[in-house]
């Protein structure tokens, strides 16, 4: 499953220790984008962010619209990595018109969208990095803070991964009219923020190179885990607003805009970097607090995830597009925690996505049937 239900536990105990602590409460930082970048996010156009979800469909001129829209999942992101480069060793990976990435496939589109060029890019960053790339612990001091992890080490990666002949090739490409889209969540609002990656590249603004990569960072900024990006408010300069991870609002982001037009041949391409298992487990829940609300909070993440897809499925064909999706094998042994980046547990998750992107079959049609027969109860 995904990176919002594989750690639930963990989540549990955070509030748990919260509640115990008394969660004191922090004082609202400025906003973390440099002097003058804020001003991007102002609305409406010409700023960079989308933050109606029906505004600046891209400028597609083909003759045929390819979607793709990739999940989060944390460390998992290895299997999404190694679909990229299989597939296009496959020799049938087409050009993407949009690319779509929430959390950690937020880190992936990027490469995506610039094309199989950079899957050698992609596959360092999902096969080297470890825990001490992404993150340092706070200890007891972060129950007191924003957050438990320290992750200025995820800034440095994230500053050299999307460097300026990164986000200057994004920005080519956006005006060609191709769209790269990131999500984000404000949580001050609990409303999903659709952020134009190629616009922000292609501004003119000085701070666009510290923008983007402060997206990609509150994209992946799991809540109580990892320190939330603070955005100046467009309309009271003096406020600023949080963004989190995308994926606690929609762990996939396809909205109808992306595959609008009269082309003939549309198709949405869905990565799934995770499992979609029929059942939670077999494992009896225990009697205790903390079994039963990580099993709540995984079971609502869970139908989050499943809601999202079959949202985008039905999306996928009111625009009359063809719908393909693979992801993780449920056969296949899961990363241990999906917040822990372990180079040998990635490079065999990688694996996996490289054998299913460079196998065609592996790409569903529609979303398989994800919850089992209701069981029927007979007294």
């Amino acid at each position: 499953m995904f990176l919002l239900t594989r750690v639930a536990t963990r989540l549990v105990l955070l509030l748990v220790l919260c509640a115990l602590a008394g969660c004191a409460t922090g004082v609202r930082p400025e906003s973390t984008l440099v002097d003058g970048a804020a001003d991007l996010a102002v609305l409406p156009p010409p700023g960079s962010i989308v933050a109606s979800l029906e505004a600046a469909p891209p400028a597609i001129k083909a003759n045929e619209i390819n979607v793709l829209a990739i999940s989060g999942g944390g460390s998992d992101g290895a299997f999404g990595a190694g679909v990229l480069k299989g597939w296009t060793e496959s020799g049938t990976r087409p050009t993407f018109n949009v690319v779509t990435g929430v959390s950690t496939g937020a880190l992936i589109a990027s490469f995506a969208f610039l094309g199989s060029a950079w899957d050698g890019e992609i596959e360092r960053f999902y096969t080297r990095i470890t825990d001490e790339h992404i993150y340092a612990k706070k200890g007891v001091a972060g129950l007191f803070q924003e957050s438990l992890y320290d992750t200025a080490p995820l800034r440095t990666l994230v500053e050299k991964a999307a460097n300026r002949h990164l986000i200057d090739a994004v920005a080519r490409e956006h005006r060609r009219g191709r769209r790269l889209y990131v999500a984000t969540t404000d949580l001050d609002s609990g409303v999903i923020t659709v952020w134009d990656m190629g616009a922000i590249a292609a501004s003119v603004n000085p701070g666009r190179y510290e923008t983007y990569r402060d997206v990609l960072v509150a994209s992946a900024a799991f809540p109580g885990f990892f320190e939330p990006v603070f955005v100046r408010d467009s309309i009271d300069p003096e406020k600023t607003r949080m963004h989190v991870d995308g994926g606690v609002k929609a762990p996939i982001l396809l909205r109808s805009f992306m595959v609008a037009g009269t082309q003939k041949k549309k198709t949405v391409y869905m990565l799934i970097n995770g499992k979609l298992t029929r059942e939670a487990g077999i494992e009896l829940v225990k009697p205790t607090v903390i079994d039963i609300s990580k099993r709540s909070i995984s079971e609502l993440m869970r139908g989050l995830t499943y809601k999202t897809i079959y949202q985008a499925y039905v999306t996928s064909k009111n625009a009359r597009a063809s719908f393909r999706m693979i992801h993780v094998p449920d056969d296949v042994r899961d990363i241990e925690n999906a917040l822990s980046f372990k180079p040998e547990e990635m490079r065999r998750m990688f694996e996996v996505g490289y054998i299913s992107g460079r196998d065609k079959s592996r790409w569903l049609a529609e979303p398989p049937r994800l919850e089992p027969l209701e069981r029927i109860a007979v007294q």
